[in-house]
């Protein structure tokens, strides 16, 4: 099974929400600067989100968009049911059962016992990807112990450079 690519950018739009100072929203064009990739599509990988109620939105001078719950709260699988939807990685074209068609008392039984295998591996993949949390994919991919802030929509700032900064002096504290 492959993730579609917009499970990336919905990850990493998680993960710039997690950084970002709390009070201050995130614009959709401020994601899209920091993302990439269209604009249009950033916009219906929010409205996934939201519907997931992992973000909220709002519009507005003032709006963007927040965490909903904290980065401890959120899993991998959260993420991955809001853009992909309910999991089913066996595609269920009716072959095993076309195979044995004229075998009984097989005939209409293999599509059941292949989709009831892959419904478990489907179930183990997901606990696992439950059990991981964006908190900890933040802190482990940045090799610190808290969850670094800033504020990515002041245009005017390095933002790499004010992260290296911040992250540099989380490691020595």
């Amino acid at each position: 099974m492959q993730l579609a690519k917009s499970f990336e950018q919905a990850a990493c739009m998680i993960v710039l929400l997690a950084t970002q100072q709390p009070t201050i929203p995130l614009t959709a064009d401020v994601i899209h600067e920091r993302i990439g990739g269209s604009a249009t599509y950033i916009r219906k990988i929010i409205r996934k989100l939201v519907v997931a109620e992992l973000v909220t939105s709002t519009s507005g001078n003032n709006g963007g968009v927040h965490l909903a719950r904290s980065p401890e709260e959120i899993s991998i699988t959260d993420v991955v049911t809001a853009i992909e939807g309910p999991l089913q990685s066996f595609p269920d074209h009716g072959y095993f059962d076309q195979v044995f068609k004229d075998v009984e008392p097989v005939a209409d039984e293999g599509t059941k016992v292949v989709n009831a295998i892959f419904a478990q591996a489907d179930q183990l993949w997901l606990t696992f990807l439950s059990q991981q949390k964006i908190a900890t994919l933040i802190k482990e991919l940045l090799a610190v112990q808290e969850i670094p802030v800033l504020d990515w929509t002041n245009q005017s700032d390095d933002k790499m450079m004010q992260l290296n900064q911040l992250l540099t002096r989380m490691r020595t504290d």
